[in-house]
C-alpha cells in the first residue's frame, strides 16, 4: 500500500505542471494522499489486533502507544504554542497529528501537519530512559506546504508524564502524556 501511495506521489510531482488549474488539483490530492497515510497504518494495526483476537492470542501490553505532547515554540516562526497526538506502531516509528500557532504582535498564524518519528534509543541500547527520535513534520504551515525535519528528545519523569525538547527548523519544549 506504501508502494502504491509514493509512486502516486512521485508521478503527480515529476509531471510537467502546465496552467494553474493543474497545480491546485495537483496539491489537494497530494494533501489528501498524506492525510490518509495515517488512517492506512491505524487500520493495518486494528486489523492484526482482531486476527489475534480470532486465534485467542490474546496478550495485554503494558506499554503506553499514544502520546499528547503540548509545548511552547520557542524559535521559528516566533513564539507559539504546539499540540501533537501521535501513536507508536511496531516499536519502529509514531505518526501522528498536530497543530502550531504563533503569535507575531496583532497576527496569528496557525499551521496543521502530519508529523512521522523513528525512535533510535532501542537501537543504541540507551535504557536510561531517555528517547532520541528523528522525525519530519509535513504539512500546511502558514498557507504553503512545507516540510520541516528535526530531532527530538524526551525524558518521562513517571510512567505516564515526561519532558520533551525537538530541535531543528523550529524548536519546541514541553510536556508530553503517555495513555
Amino acid at each position: 500500500m506504501y508502494l502504491s501511495l509514493a509512486f502516486m506521489f512521485i508521478t503527480i510531482y515529476r509531471s510537467e505542471i502546465k496552467n494553474y488549474k493543474n497545480r491546485i488539483m495537483k496539491n489537494i490530492y497530494l494533501v489528501i494522499l498524506i492525510f490518509s497515510m495515517p488512517l492506512v497504518a491505524f487500520t493495518q494495526e486494528i486489523s492484526e489486533r482482531a486476527s489475534d483476537y480470532s486465534q485467542g492470542e490474546v496478550e495485554e501490553s503494558s506499554e503506553s502507544k499514544n502520546r499528547f505532547s503540548m509545548g511552547w515554540a520557542y524559535y521559528g516562526r516566533g513564539n507559539g504554542v504546539a499540540a501533537i497526538v501521535d501513536r507508536e506502531f511496531f516499536e519502529l516509528f509514531s505518526q501522528g497529528v498536530g497543530v502550531e500557532e504563533y503569535f507575531e504582535g496583532d497576527e496569528v498564524e496557525t499551521s496543521f501537519f502530519l508529523v512521522t518519528e523513528f525512535p533510535i534509543q532501542k537501537l543504541f541500547n540507551i535504557t536510561s530512559g531517555l528517547e532520541i527520535y528523528p522525525g519530519i513534520e509535513y504539512g500546511s504551515f502558514g498557507g504553503e506546504f512545507e516540510s520541516h525535519p528535526f530531532l527530538g528528545f524526551s525524558y518521562p519523569i513517571s510512567k505516564t508524564i515526561g519532558v520533551y525538547t525537538e530541535i531543528g527548523s523550529r524548536g519546541v519544549l514541553g510536556l508530553f502524556a503517555k495513555f
